[in-house]
This record gives C-alpha cells, sequence and structure tokens, in this order.
C-alpha cells in the first residue's frame, strides 16, 4: 500500500463518495434477482423541517446498518425510502414559513434527501415516493373505493376532538389548557371540545379476528404480539340487560340497559351499573334531584382526554338517582355515571362486582357501595372479607352467595349462567373487542381528497376519474393564522356532475396520515407504474417486508392499520400473501444531554444534526448512534462518546500506512477471526452496539503493531464498512492500488468474509459458579485447565467463600464450558 497523509479530511472524502454512490445507484435494488431477497424498510418521514432530525437519524442508522450487512453478505436487499408529506406536519410547517405546503414540501424533501445521502444511507432512491403526490395519491384514493364498495368505509356518528379553527384533531393534537379541564390545539392554542361527529370511518372491526389470528404467520416479537393483542382486546363473555327504576319518573315503556362482562357467573355479586357520560340513557334516567350535579360532571367529563379518564387514580362518578334491577336475584343496583367508562367501548355501560375487580372495588369504596364475595379462592379459603385491594380475587374458583350456581366451578358456572340469561330473555353470549373503527376523515385541506359524490337523490357514487386532485391553494387563502381553508370552502371543487350528467356536490372531507403510510411499502416495490399500484409478478418477488422499523407509538395503531388494509387487499385477489410484514422492531428514545427529551424550550440540548455531521463526519455519528446501545432502548446523547467515536475513526484511518503483505503475526491473526465471527454473529442478531465494541477491541490490538497484514486489512475493512462506509471505502480503494472506482470495486460490493472456526476459538471462556442451584460468581476459565485448578480458584472466589465457608461440600461438579455447580449441606 502507498504512503500517504494520515491526517483524515472526513470533509473531502465524503463529498467524494456521496457523488459517486448516487450517481451510479450503487444501492439499487434488482427486481427479479437470482439472490435470495431482503425487503428492510423503516418508517418514511414526514418532510417538516429544513434537514433530518437527529431521532431521524437515529431511527434509521441501524436498520441501514444492517442493510448493508445484509448486502454484503449475498442478498438482493431493497431499502427504499419515501416521504410521508399529507397531513398537518406539512401544514404546520406551512403556516410557520407562510407559504403553501406544496411549496414547503418542494424545499423539504430535497433538503432531508441530502441530509440522508450525508449519512452515507444505503438507499435505493429509484424507488423514491411521496404521500402527497398525485401519481401517488391516486391508488389510495382507488384502494379507499374499493373499501367502499366492499362496504368497509361508512359515515358513522363518532366523539372526535373538535376545533372551529383547525376541524376534526386526533388524540396527540390536543394539549391541557390554562384552565383546569380546559383542552387547546396543539396548533395555536385554539379551543378544543369533545363532541359527536359525522365522520367516515373503515370498519377495521370486521377484520378484528383475522388480525389475531395471523399474529402467528408473523415472526413479531413477543413484545409487538402482545401489543396487537391488547389493542384488539377480545373479550369472550356476556351481554346483560338489566331494567331501570327511577323512583321519580314513570316510562311509557321501562328503560333497559345492557351491560357486557366476561364473568356473567358474578353478577349475584353486582352492588351497581356506570354509564359513560355519553350515554344515551344518561339524561333518560338521572332524576330532577340528581340532574344539576349529573350535568355539571358530564361537562367536565367531556373535556377530559380517554387517556387522562382511564389513567385517573380517583374513581370520581355520579349517582342518577335511578337503580338498575339484577335479573339474577332482584336486587336494587344503583345507576352511576363515571368518567372512567367510555361511550364507544363495549356497551358504554359496566355492571360492578367489586369483590372481583380491582377497579369496580376502587369505585366501590370511593362511593360507599356494597362488596359482596362471590368466589371462593380455593387456595385461600379462609379469606372472607373484603378490606383493600390485596384481598380482591379476580382468578377462577369456586361459586358461593350465588343462588344455583353455588358449589359450581367458574367454568360451569359461566356457561350455566349464560344458559340461564338465554332462556329467561335477560342476555345472551357475546364478544366484544377493544379496536374501535378507524376514523377516516379530515376537515382539512391537506390530505387526499376521497371520491364520492352526492348526488341530488341522496345517493353516493365513486369517482374513478383518479386521480381527483386537490384545488390549487395560492399564498393569499392563508386565513388569521388558523391553518388554511377546508377543502369544502372551494366551491369549484365542491360542483360536479354524478354519473347521470345532472348536478352533484362533492365529498369535501380530506383522508387522515394514515391514508399513505397505511400502504407506501407495497408503492416502492413499483412507484412509477401508472396502470397499478404495483404489478403482481414484483409484489410477488418482494412481499412480505422482511423486517420493519420504527417507531414505538407505532407498534399498535399503525400496524393494525396497516395489516388490515393489505388483509382487504389479499381477500380482493390484488396482493400475494397473507401479511404483509414479516418481522416488526421498535426502536427507542433519543433524549438531550440533560437526559429529557429534545424540546426547543431548551435549546442548548437540542442536538444540530447538521452540525454534528459537518463536525465530526458521518462515519463517527452513525458508529456513534450504533454504539450507543440497543436500538429498541433510550438514551442520551452524550457528545463525548461522540468525540471517542471520531477518535476511533482517526485511528483507523492513521494506520493504513502499517499495511504490507505477508506479515504472519499469529495474535492479530486469532483476534481478527474471534473478531469476525463475533461481529458476523451481533449483526445476525441485530445488537449492532456489541459489534462495535467487538471493532474497537480488534483496533487496540492492531494499533500497537508495526505493521498490519493486508489481507486481514481487507477483512477488516469488510466488517467495518456497514457502520463507517465513507472511510473504509476511502482505504479500500488504497490497499487496492485502484486506478478507477466502478461499482464492482467499491467495498460496498464485496462479499462478507469468512472466519476461521479454529482460530475464532477462544481460549478461555467464562462460566457461572453456582452454590446450591443459585449462581453466586463468573469465572474465566482457560479452555485446557485441570480441573483440579478450576476447583482451586473457584473455591477462593469471596462470593463463593460466603456461602460454602465452614460448610461440608458435598459435591463439586465441573462441566467445561457450561458451569460449576457446588452443592454444600
Amino acid at each position: 500500500m502507498t504512503a500517504g497523509n494520515t491526517d483524515y479530511n472526513h470533509k473531502e472524502t465524503e463529498k467524494n463518495w456521496t457523488e459517486k454512490w448516487y450517481e451510479t445507484d450503487l444501492y439499487k435494488a434488482k427486481d427479479f434477482s437470482d439472490k435470495p431477497k431482503k425487503y428492510i424498510l423503516a418508517e418514511l418521514p414526514y418532510p417538516s423541517g429544513s434537514y433530518l432530525h437527529v431521532g431521524h437519524m437515529m431511527r434509521y442508522t441501524v436498520p441501514e446498518i444492517r442493510s448493508r450487512y445484509l448486502r454484503m453478505q449475498g442478498y438482493n436487499v431493497l431499502f427504499p425510502m419515501g416521504w410521508d408529506s399529507f397531513g398537518l406536519p406539512a401544514e404546520t410547517f406551512a403556516i410557520r414559513t407562510n407559504s403553501t405546503p406544496r411549496e414547503v414540501l418542494d424545499k423539504a424533501i430535497p433538503n432531508y434527501k441530502k441530509s440522508m445521502m450525508d449519512m452515507g444511507y444505503a438507499i435505493d432512491w429509484s424507488r423514491e415516493m411521496d404521500t402527497s403526490k398525485p401519481e401517488t395519491y391516486k391508488w389510495t384514493q382507488w384502494m379507499f373505493l374499493k373499501l367502499w364498495e366492499a362496504d368497509l368505509a361508512e359515515v358513522k356518528e363518532m366523539p372526535v376532538w373538535w376545533c372551529e379553527e383547525l376541524g376534526v384533531l386526533a388524540d396527540e393534537e390536543v394539549l391541557p389548557g390554562d384552565k383546569e379541564g380546559e383542552k387547546v390545539s396543539e396548533r395555536g392554542g385554539y379551543p378544543v371540545e369533545r363532541k359527536m361527529f359525522k365522520q367516515w370511518i373503515l370498519k377495521i372491526t370486521d377484520y378484528a379476528d383475522k388480525l389475531l389470528e395471523d399474529l402467528d404467520k408473523t415472526d413479531y416479537t413477543d413484545a409487538v404480539k402482545q401489543a396487537q393483542i391488547n389493542w384488539i382486546g377480545k373479550k369472550e363473555g356476556a351481554n346483560i340487560t338489566y331494567e331501570i327504576e327511577t323512583p321519580s319518573k314513570t316510562y311509557e315503556k321501562t328503560p333497559t340497559v345492557t351491560c357486557f362482562t366476561t364473568r356473567p357467573d358474578t353478577n349475584f355479586g353486582a352492588t351497581f351499573v356506570v354509564l359513560a357520560p355519553k350515554h344515551p340513557l344518561v339524561e333518560k334516567v338521572t332524576t330532577a334531584e340528581q340532574k344539576s350535579e349529573v350535568e355539571k360532571y358530564v361537562k367536565r367529563s367531556l373535556a377530559k382526554s380517554e387517556l387522562e379518564r382511564t389513567k385517573a387514580k380517583e374513581k370520581t362518578g355520579v349517582f342518577t338517582g335511578s337503580y338498575a334491577i339484577n335479573p339474577l336475584n332482584d336486587k336494587k343496583l344503583p345507576v352511576y355515571v363515571a368518567d372512567y367508562v367510555m361511550y364507544n367501548y363495549g356497551t358504554g355501560a359496566v355492571v360492578g362486582v367489586p369483590a372481583h375487580d380491582k377497579r369496580d372495588f376502587e369505585f366501590a369504596k370511593a362511593h360507599d357501595l356494597e362488596v359482596v364475595r362471590v368466589v371462593e379462592d380455593p387456595e385461600n379459603p379462609d379469606v372472607t372479607e373484603i378490606a383493600s385491594l390485596d384481598d380482591i380475587f379476580e382468578g377462577e374458583g369456586i361459586a358461593i352467595n350465588s343462588g344455583f350456581l353455588n358449589g359450581l366451578t367458574t367454568k360451569e358456572a359461566i356457561e350455566k349462567t349464560i344458559q340461564y340469561l338465554e332462556e329467561k330473555g335477560f342476555g345472551e353470549k357475546n364478544t366484544t373487542y377493544k379496536l374501535r373503527d378507524q376514523i377516516w376523515s379530515r376537515q382539512r385541506y391537506w390530505g387526499e381528497p376521497i371520491p364520492l359524490i352526492y348526488t341530488k337523490d341522496g345517493k353516493i357514487e365513486p369517482d374513478y376519474d383518479l386521480p381527483l386532485e386537490l384545488p390549487e391553494l395560492k399564498e393569499e387563502v392563508l386565513k388569521d393564522k388558523a391553518g388554511f381553508p377546508a377543502l369544502s370552502e372551494f366551491e369549484d371543487f365542491k360542483k360536479t356532475t354524478d354519473s347521470q350528467g345532472n348536478p352533484a356536490t362533492r365529498e369535501t372531507d380530506t383522508m387522515p396520515t394514515w391514508a399513505g403510510s397505511n400502504w407506501y411499502y407495497i408503492r416502492y416495490i413499483d412507484p412509477k407504474n401508472n396502470e397499478a399500484f404495483a404489478d403482481f409478478e414484483k409484489m410477488k418477488y418482494w412481499l412480505p417486508v422482511d423486517e420493519y422499523y420504527g417507531d414505538a407509538g407505532h407498534t399498535t395503531a399503525h400496524l393494525l392499520y396497516t395489516r388490515f388494509w393489505y388483509k382487504f387487499l389479499y381477500d380482493q385477489g390484488l396482493v400475494p400473501t397473507e401479511e404483509p410484514i414479516k418481522y416488526r422492531m421498535s426502536g427507542g428514545l433519543l433524549l438531550g444531554e440533560d437526559n429529557r427529551k429534545m424540546s426547543k424550550s431548551r435549546p442548548e440540548y437540542v442536538v444540530n444534526p447538521k452540525e454534528v455531521v459537518q463536525t465530526y463526519g458521518a462515519d463517527a455519528v452513525r458508529t456513534y448512534l450504533a454504539f450507543i446501545g440497543p436500538y429498541d432502548e433510550t438514551y442520551p446523547w452524550n457528545t463525548e462518546g461522540l468525540k471517542a467515536i471520531s477518535r476511533f475513526i482517526n485511528t483507523v484511518y492513521g494506520m493504513k500506512n502499517k499495511v504490507v503483505a505477508d506479515v504472519n503475526d499469529k495474535e492479530v491473526e486469532k483476534a481478527y477471526h474471534q473478531m469476525l465471527k463475533n461481529v458476523t454473529s451481533m449483526c445476525e442478531d441485530f445488537k449492532m452496539n456489541t459489534a462495535v465494541s467487538q471493532l474497537m477491541i480488534f483496533v487496540n490490538i492492531i494499533k500497537k503493531k508495526k505493521q498490519i497484514d493486508s489481507e486481514i486489512w481487507k477483512g477488516f475493512l469488510k466488517v467495518l464498512a456497514p457502520f463507517a462506509p465513507f472511510v473504509t471505502e476511502e482505504l479500500w480503494q488504497e490497499v487496492n492500488d485502484a486506478k478507477e472506482w466502478s461499482v464492482e470495486n467499491s467495498i460496498h460490493s464485496q462479499a462478507w468474509p469468512k472466519y476461521n472456526e479454529k482460530l475464532a476459538k477462544k481460549d478461555s471462556f467464562q462460566i457461572g459458579v453456582q452454590v446450591n442451584g443459585k449462581v453466586r460468581e463468573d469465572i474465566e476459565i482457560d479452555r485446557d485447565e485441570p480441573e483440579e485448578s478450576v476447583k482451586k480458584r473457584v473455591l477462593e472466589l469471596e462470593n463463593v467463600q460466603k456461602y460454602v465457608k465452614g460448610k461440608n461440600i458435598k459435591r463439586f461438579i465441573y462441566v467445561p464450558n457450561k458451569i460449576v455447580s457446588i452443592v454444600v449441606e
């Protein structure tokens, strides 16, 4: 290798290789390659700034390193990127800069793209797509029409956050106001209230069972699967109907309330009924004496978010003055209105059994209500009083104080109760879901127009003349800083004709941000196709997505919506596989150096990504983000840590003049193969942080050497390449004396090196030392160390001494490379 300057200039190096890589489409994936495929997907960003956020870098860097590793392992890797550009982020950015959404996106997207290139991301830019471009949302609209034709899209009255200035808001767009119970919009601080509103919804609930059952067809982690199961919230039980008795009212027809319960066998222990504040029965069954108090309570409740209501420590509620009659024992149950019950979940009413439900117990204690035990805990039959939460038994046992159920097991009692309810007409077996239909409309401008037409005779027709484009928005239409006019304010857009040529009106709600993000990963497969959303044969090759990386908050709703949308397409014969995504992993958060979430209110702790890349280089930033810790955990930014990685990169570059051919160094050779084996295993297991540690250990060994063998150096550069692509490309070209760069001779087109198993074998291993079955200490043991020597050293360990000193050792068992086990009297 020719001697040269050992001072690394990351700016020159990065500029040089960025131009070469992206001009030649180095990272372009090939459709129908003979190689096995890997589709690695990272959630596409909202372009709402002038440069990639450091949080984006945290989210994308490690999956991108994984994609590079897999490419070197011989896979045909697709790692695409696009822009989720409809919705509030773009609107907010546009208002802040006094521009239209399209204008700000046309500036922001090139900046985001450049920042990803600055980081050296191995993205196939030939597949770039933008959810807000007509050629993309044409297919979002087409898919929506298919859902509508299948009766999976309809208008329904739903409780929403309503803002007069901004329309319907999502939960995350609503913040607490200055006054107690007040809610304001995140954007603009406008008043927000809870309101029943007619919305387009998608009936994801029709797919609830399929979404649950098909989780077994994925390789999701147990945590992701459980999150999906919890979000769907399937519960089997019974609906029980109670007649309502109101002392001061007479009814032409006796009102009834239906409550769902998973434990109908405990209904003999029911002591109250609770209605959700929005339940239509509240007004009907509230007595004149309680009316004022109930109305005030309902108003306060509806000003809270569902999260605030369900997570509140204090179980508040107000008595309506009425009673529900228990059909099993004719007992009167006071009817309350309480905010921990949601109207759009289950029946909007619950029956309280405080002896066997902790939430019911808390409510009963707060309102001085009776607690009646009706299930005996077989393991604690002596517990006869319920004094605290610790005494609550929610499991299965034997029915007591339950009339005709006494003595039955829980399973028997449930079956007999349902049979009795159905025979008497008091109830029926039922299944409920926590999952709710997906609200699909927004009263805004910046979103996909819904392609439906309302005829004069009240019918709805589809408009397949797609794309149905948004009307042009000019800067002068900005309205009082509140935002842009809703689509309903564009009269020329609203006016159209129906299929018979008669005057008609367009739907003026727009789709939510979810729309494009439900299927964008399919469009990457064939982004320039004007005849279909993607070619079926290409989808057969690339789908399902092999690995999907993104925000932890998207493990539930986003992933479920994506699966629902895809499963519908599968049922229509439009996509080739039952599941869209094989594996999902969610990333953690990157905090500021003060260990708190980065915020503009504390600018001194906000990391400027452009600045750190320019100062320390992309390789240092990439490797630091990989090294900081496991991908799915949360860590604070540490500038000193980044500086240490920068020194590491400079050290690697500075060793290039030590490289010569045919160096016989057994220590380095063995260390290389051990490092290679460890890093290979860690990249397979997505442990990029420990892989960087192994690279550092190896560098610490070779930097002390006067010479480094060129073949070992080349192998090392290949292993480092996914983490630090710029410096390794530079050094690779130098060590190979390349006269001219090409895609073929790029380090990123090389195969991952193979390790020698014999040389990779460690001379020592660490094992645990057990005393009477419990691990008390670890010890490093030489591979050929005799058992007597091992025993002597183990018994001298301080932590082992604590448990064996002065005691008779009955057995000492040593299993090499596995365990040391000591049994003492």
